[in-house]
């Protein structure tokens, strides 16, 4: 993603979670992202073509924090610690002090499939390659290395779907990482 749309992007998201999609216009933001109100639909379609460029942004900038910061680290619990931090919690972190945050979830929500899946599958690539030193020692009888990775994406998913508070969203993810630690041959 060049600068430019990367600037939109944030943009807009910043002032959908302020003032929400439907009041936010394109004129705002293009104004507030400092390009011409036709570039803006020139390189987007819309509001949810908007939010799905932000949150594919933020996504590919997770994967690449979480593949640096598992460079050096050796243990499956600390690997998948790193995912639950940018696939979770940070983004939980923002989310649950967004005043519409609902309105934004809602567009989400309506994402055409294919959007959807693009994001599933960036994440799931980035949790196989986060555990894939541990892909030959984990004992998961019928289930595969990608089965599992799947499951670790689809709980992540449900935890920040679910989510009431921190405190809560910790306490939900403990299990998974035990059982993940449990699952590994040391």
């Amino acid at each position: 993603m060049i600068e430019r749309d990367i600037k939109i992007v944030e943009t807009a998201l910043q002032l959908f979670a302020h003032y929400g999609v439907r009041k936010t216009t394109m004129s705002e933001i293009a104004n507030a992202a400092g390009v011409a109100r036709q570039s803006l639909y020139n390189a987007y379609d819309g509001k949810e073509d908007l939010i799905y460029g932000a949150l594919e942004h933020r996504a590919r900038v997770s994967a690449s924090s979480i593949v640096a910061e598992c460079s050096e680290l050796e243990s499956v619990g600390e690997r998948l610690d790193v995912a639950f931090k940018y696939l979770v919690l940070k983004p939980c972190e923002i989310m649950l002090q967004v005043p519409h945050r609902e309105e934004i979830l809602q567009v989400v929500e309506s994402f055409e499939n294919e959007k959807k899946n693009k994001i599933i599958q960036l994440y799931n690539n980035v949790i196989m390659e986060t555990l894939s030193p541990f892909e030959n020692k984990t004992k998961l009888g019928q289930v595969s290395f990608e089965e599992l990775c799947n499951f670790i994406r689809f709980s992540f998913d449900q935890m920040k779907k679910n989510v009431v508070d921190l405190e809560q969203l910790h306490h939900t993810y403990s299990p998974l990482k035990k059982l993940l630690e449990n699952s590994v041959d040391a």
